[in-house]
C-alpha cells in the first residue's frame, strides 16, 4: 500500500505515517511490495527484505498489512505488524475462489501476528479477530492519525468554486471507488435515492484516486460523508471528514462509532437504504458544519506517531 501515479490515493495513510515518523526523527526506508499487481511479490520479496535486514542499517522492520507482515516475518530483525482491515476481516464476505484466496491471506496474517514482537490493530474490532488469546492480549490498538495542518475546516463556497460545484446543491460525498464491492456503492446510491424523498435535489458524488493533498477541499465542499462499507478497520475518511467539520452518516463499521459519537451532528445507522436515507436527509436539511474543536486533538497524527515510536522501543527491548 503506497501511492503511485495510477493510484495516487492507494496507501496514502501509510505514506503519511512514514513522513510523520521521519519528521519525528526516525530514519525511514520504504520497501514497497507490489502485491496488488503481482501477488507473487509476497514470496519473491522475502529475499530482498532479508538482505536489507542483514545489512546492519536497520533496527526494526514495520510491515503494513498482514500479507506484508508474512513476507517480513522471514527476516531476523524485530518485527512490528500493523493490521489494517481486510487482512483480518476480508474472508467472511467472499464466495468461491475469492473466498479461498481470502482465507489463505487471513491465515498468512495470523502467522505474521505470531511472529511479530509488536502487533498493531487499527481498531478493537480488528484485535478481536486475532485467533490466539495471547496475541489479542498483547496487541496495541492504534488508529491512523490525521494531519491536522492539512485536514482542517475551511470555507465551503470557496472549496466548491475550486471544484466547480454548484454553491447551492446538497451534496453527499462517497469517497471510494464504486467498483470496490466491499464499499457497497449500491447501498449508498439507494440511501441517497431515499433521502431525495425529503431533499429532492440531493446528489451523490464519488471521489476515488485523488491525492491526499486534494481531499480537504472535497470534505469542505460536501454537506455529508456517507460510509456504507461491509467492513473496515479504522476508516480514515471518517476521521479526516470530522477534522474538517463534515457531518458523517455511517453504518456501524470499524471504529466509526467510536469517533462519530464524540461530536454532535453525526449518525450511525443500520445498513439499509431507509434508515441511511433518513439520516442523510436530516443532515442535508440542516446543512450545518460540525464543531470539531474537541475531537481534533484526539485525531492528531503527532500523538499517534509518538505512540508508534513507543511501540518500536517496546519491540527493541523485548
Amino acid at each position: 500500500m503506497w501511492p503511485r501515479a495510477d493510484r495516487p490515493s492507494y496507501g496514502s495513510f501509510v505514506a503519511a505515517e512514514a513522513k510523520a515518523l521521519a519528521e519525528a526523527g526516525v530514519d525511514v526506508h520504504v520497501h514497497v511490495i507490489a502485491g496488488d499487481t503481482n501477488p507473487l511479490s509476497y514470496a519473491t520479496d522475502i529475499a530482498s527484505i532479508r538482505r536489507q535486514a542483514r545489512s546492519g542499517c536497520f533496527d526494526i522492520v514495520h510491515a503494513h498489512y498482514g500479507l506484508a507482515g508474512w513476507t517480513a516475518s522471514w527476516q531476523p530483525l524485530p518485527l512490528v505488524v500493523s493490521f489494517c482491515g481486510t487482512d483480518l476481516l476480508g474472508g467472511h464476505a467472499e464466495r468461491g475462489a475469492r473466498a479461498l484466496i481470502a482465507r489463505l491471506a487471513t491465515r498468512m496474517s495470523w502467522v505474521a501476528a505470531r511472529r511479530a514482537r509488536v502487533i498493531i490493530c487499527k481498531s478493537e474490532a480488528l484485535r478481536a479477530r486475532l485467533p490466539r488469546a495471547e496475541d489479542r492480549e498483547r496487541a496495541v490498538v492504534l488508529a491512523n492519525g490525521v494531519n491536522l495542518s492539512l485536514f482542517a475546516p475551511g470555507d465551503r463556497d470557496a472549496a466548491r468554486r475550486r471544484l466547480g460545484w454548484s454553491l447551492d446543491e446538497p451534496i453527499v460525498l462517497f469517497p471510494y471507488d464504486p467498483a470496490r464491492q466491499v464499499k457497497r456503492y449500491a447501498l449508498a446510491a439507494a440511501a441517497v435515492a431515499e433521502g431525495r424523498r425529503r431533499v429532492s435535489d440531493a446528489r451523490l458524488v464519488t471521489v476515488a484516486n485523488v491525492p491526499q493533498q486534494q481531499m480537504p477541499d472535497f470534505y469542505r465542499a460536501a454537506d455529508c460523508l456517507l460510509v456504507t462499507s461491509r467492513y473496515e478497520g479504522s476508516p480514515n475518511t471518517v476521521k479526516e471528514a470530522l477534522a474538517c467539520g463534515l457531518p458523517v452518516v455511517s453504518v456501524d463499521v470499524g471504529d466509526a462509532r467510536a469517533w462519530t459519537t464524540r461530536v454532535q451532528g453525526c449518525s450511525i445507522v443500520a445498513a439499509e437504504p431507509g434508515p441511511l436515507g433518513a439520516a442523510v436527509a436530516d443532515v442535508l436539511s440542516r446543512r450545518d458544519r460540525l464543531n470539531p474543536g474537541a475531537i481534533r486533538p484526539l485525531l492528531d497524527q503527532r500523538t499517534t506517531t509518538a505512540r508508534l515510536v513507543e511501540c518500536y522501543r517496546s519491540a527493541l527491548t523485548q
